[in-house]
Formats: structure tokens, C-alpha cells, sequence
């Protein structure tokens, strides 16, 4: 059964986004906001040659030099990928990884440091670290090569998540979907969502998220399909109802939230 199996009710409905459906399901990249990237690091030189770099790869990047100013970082706004200096993490409070990894589990953290191990570096990706970047010696002199960075972020940005395999919980797996949403990881949160549907497809929460996606990256009549269908499922959830009539009679101008 595909989504599009659903009886469709919805003729007229949003019809100031209708005319533009297959041109929005098309330019869905434009759509999507340049990915936010926060470097950690306690010199300002490499703060500052590091968003120099991926800055003008079209990244939004922020920096900051400690835990605290980070922390809030975080809270004010989503965050696609944090570069994080290694010397920080082991100075705050035993292990910043581990303690970001714990709070946002999406988040994918490339280590960066100027003297470490191979050790340390194979012990940083079995924590959760996606990636590892080796300061050179006398960088300052001798800096990093844009390409190398720009790759190594590339890829980082592309990294599967190890939640969606490790999880075996509904509630978790829908959790995490939200946050990858949050920091507009589409890909992510849809591959979230198909596996918490495999665990309880007869639940609403999944199908209202995935609604909420798909508006939101401009297919609206497909949301409303996902909503009606969230809704038959359990009319008594009420942020599929809910979503299902602001999607369809706010003419697009009220656009879907992911925090519930």
C-alpha cells in the first residue's frame, strides 16, 4: 500500500500552492535552507579559516571558543554539523562528544585537533564522530586546504545516522525524526519515520510528520493525503487533525511545525 492508495477528498484544497505543485516538488533543493554549521574551537585563527572555507562553499557557519556559548548556540537555533575542537571536548567535564551526542543524537560531529593520536582519533569515531580533521603543523603557515574541508564536510552532511538502526523503539525513533526535521534533514527524518511505520504502522504520529515534511518542501496536496490518512488511523490524535485543516484552509500562508 502507497500513500497515494488513500481516497482523495481534497479537490480545491490549497489551490493557491496547486498550480505550483510539480514545479515545488521539483526545486525541492531551493527550498531547503543552506545546512548550519558550528566550528568549536578555542583559537580564533581557525574559527575564523574555517568558516572562511565553508562560507564560501554556501554553509552558514558560527563559531564560538567553549561549551557554554555552544550550548547556546544550539538552543537558539537547528544545527546541521559541529566541528569540534578535541582539546575543548576533553577539557569539558571529561567528554563534549559525548555529552552532544547524548543531547542531540541527530547532530553529526567532525573532530578537529593540532596534536593528537591515531588513538584518539579512532576512539573520537567509535564515540560518534563522523569524521576527523588533523590540524597541520604551523598551520598558521602553512594552513588547511580548502577542498580537503569542504570535502570532508560534504560527506559528513551525507552520513547515515546510527539512530534509525540502533533504535527499536516507536516514540524514540519519532522523537529523533522531529529533530532531523527540526535542522531541515528531510532525508534523514524520512528514513526515521519509514522505520518507526515498520515497528507500528498503525499508529498516527509517523504519517502526520511525514505529511508536515511534504508540505513543507511544497507538495501540499500529498500532505493532505498523509494527514487524512494519520487521521483515519486515530481521529482522536489531534495533531492530525489539526494539521489537516490548517494545510487545508490557510491557503499556504500558515506553514507546518515539527515540534509536535
Amino acid at each position: 500500500m502507497s500513500f497515494s492508495d488513500f481516497d482523495d477528498h481534497t479537490s480545491g484544497f490549497c489551490e493557491g500552492d496547486a498550480a505550483s505543485d510539480a514545479s515545488a516538488s521539483d526545486s525541492t533543493e531551493a527550498l531547503s535552507p543552506p545546512a548550519k554549521i558550528l566550528v568549536i574551537h578555542h583559537e580564533r585563527e581557525t574559527q575564523l579559516m574555517l568558516a572562511q572555507y565553508l562560507q564560501a562553499d554556501g554553509y552558514e557557519v558560527s563559531a564560538v571558543k567553549n561549551w557554554d556559548t555552544a550550548f547556546e548556540q544550539l538552543q537558539q537555533q537547528p544545527i546541521d554539523l559541529v566541528i569540534l575542537d578535541l582539546t575543548i571536548s576533553q577539557q569539558a567535564g571529561g567528554n563534549l562528544l559525548q555529552q552532544l551526542l547524548g543531547l542531540y543524537p541527530t547532530m553529526r560531529v567532525v573532530m578537529i585537533c593540532d596534536h593528537c593520536s591515531l588513538e584518539d582519533a579512532v576512539e573520537a569515531m567509535k564515540q560518534g564522530a563522523v569524521d576527523f580533521l588533523q590540524e597541520p603543523h604551523g598551520y598558521l603557515q602553512c594552513p588547511f586546504d580548502p577542498d580537503r574541508i569542504q570535502a570532508v564536510v560534504a560527506e559528513a552532511l551525507k552520513h547515515p545516522l546510527p539512530a534509525a538502526a540502533l533504535s527499536t523503539d516507536y516514540d524514540e525513533l519519532i522523537t529523533l525524526a522531529r529533530q532531523a526535521a527540526q535542522q531541515c534533514d528531510f532525508d534523514q527524518a524520512r528514513e526515521l519515520i519509514g522505520e518507526a511505520l515498520k515497528l507500528a504502522p498503525e499508529r498516527p504520529e509517523g504519517l502526520t510528520l511525514l505529511g508536515q515534511i511534504t508540505e513543507h518542501l511544497g507538495d501540499c496536496l500529498e500532505a493532505l493525503k498523509l494527514y487524512r490518512a494519520a487521521y483515519s488511523l486515530d481521529p482522536a490524535y489531534q495533531p492530525a487533525r489539526e494539521n489537516l485543516d490548517r494545510a487545508a484552509f490557510s491557503q499556504g500562508k500558515l506553514r507546518p511545525r515539527f515540534d509536535r
